[in-house]
């Protein structure tokens, strides 16, 4: 009886080890190649011609993936930040939140190391207020106020809560500007056009705004479409008939449609399934950017009735070399850019504002977050272009 069974026996041995060898490495490509090795095991230690034919066909298609994925991964761009490990205490932050997906939490304080190998990169602590926003430099009530939303890039990732940008724009403008820091590391234009929606932003309706600041760069085509781990519960949109329609959080999307659902969760693992359509996919991503943006400066205007301004790390038409490590081409880039501009809002140029300074200083090393100098320019920037000073 058991050498009737013996061949069952032996491939649920071998997908076993292929499921413990994925969970235990997080990855699915070296569960594959666990499975071709697997393979070629139960080529010889299986019996009967047909088990070992399907052990051949099994070794021939986790090459293939094998290969593809490989193929895909050495013509994406590597991460700017690939190396650097970074670990923050409370482990779980930005905490969940039942509108954004994550939020800081009002009064509390976040310890934040970035390392690569045994070099620290940086040891911060952040501190938020009441309303939830990162500490900035006081001034009185009666101030013009300032909001700031966006990304990591708006928080100050990386540096001291006085080295960020808004804050760096209060030190400057000080006491004439009042500054709120409501960025987000990992937000795109949809947490931020939801936050307006759903009345988050309302609290500073009698704070005499003078302006609504974000900051953009290429990595919020893929936010606004949901491509990224940590953003299954973020607010998701969509374009239809030329109008924005919020849906839910893209879990939500993604149980309603298991083919999408899918899609994205074999894309997390393997860079060739990604890679299909993604032509397509990203002029979509465009399309839906550019709504939003449009959305978020008519917002501004309604509820404060303020300007937006954009401050953008993103390639224009004077960039000559690879901008980042955008898998969009640059040319594509471009043309967002030159579409984003007919919105007429003020716009601030990262690469204008630091032309001729060593890059060196522009980054945090190892980072490439905006270091304490960047950031320090472009307030310098923005308030000339806000105050004509």
């Amino acid at each position: 009886m058991a050498g009737r069974f013996r061949n069952f026996w032996l491939v649920g041995a071998f997908l076993l080890v292929i499921l413990a060898v994925g969970l235990v490495l997080q990855s699915a490509l070296w569960a594959c190649v666990a499975a071709a090795l697997l393979g070629i095991v139960g080529v010889v230690t299986l019996r009967g011609n047909r088990w070992r034919s399907a052990a051949l066909l099994a070794t021939a298609l986790a090459l293939s993936l094998v290969a593809l994925d490989l193929f895909a991964g050495l013509l994406s761009p590597k991460a700017m930040n690939m190396g650097v490990v970074t670990r923050t205490i409370p482990q779980w932050w930005p905490p969940p939140d039942p509108i954004l997906g994550f939020r800081p939490k009002p009064d509390s304080e976040v310890i934040a190391t970035a390392t690569w190998g045994s070099e620290l990169v940086y040891r911060q602590t952040y501190h938020f207020d009441a309303a939830a926003a990162r500490v900035t430099p006081p001034a009185p009530d009666a101030t013009d106020t300032y909001l700031f939303i966006g990304d990591s890039f708006i928080f100050g990732q990386g540096l001291s809560d006085d080295e960020t940008m808004p804050s760096q724009f209060v030190k400057q403008n000080a006491p004439a500007a009042r500054s709120v820091n409501l960025g987000v590391p990992g937000y795109g234009p949809n947490h931020l056009v939801r936050a307006f929606e759903a009345g988050l932003l309302d609290r500073y309706a009698d704070r005499k705004v003078k302006a609504v600041v974000t900051w953009i760069i290429p990595a919020h085509l893929q936010r606004v479409t949901g491509d990224g781990s940590w953003l299954g519960s973020s607010p998701r949109y969509v374009l239809e008939n030329g109008k924005l329609r919020y849906t839910g959080s893209f879990n939500e999307h993604r149980w309603r449609d298991p083919i999408a659902g899918l899609h994205y969760l074999l894309g997390q693992h393997f860079a060739f399934i990604e890679a299909i359509g993604q032509r397509q996919r990203q002029e979509e991503q465009i399309e839906l950017f550019l709504a939003l943006m449009a959305k978020l400066q008519a917002e501004a205007r309604e509820k404060f009735g303020a300007p937006l301004v954009i401050i953008y790390s993103w390639p224009d038409e004077q960039t000559r070399h690879r901008y980042g490590d955008s898998k969009v081409e640059q040319p594509l880039l471009v043309d967002t850019l030159v579409r984003l501009r007919k919105l007429g809002a003020p716009m601030v140029g990262e690469s204008a504002t630091t032309f001729g300074r060593d890059p060196r200083t522009l980054a945090i090393p190892h980072d490439g977050h905006p270091s304490a100098l960047a950031t320090d320019l472009i307030a310098a920037a923005l308030k000339k272009l806000l105050q004509g000073s």
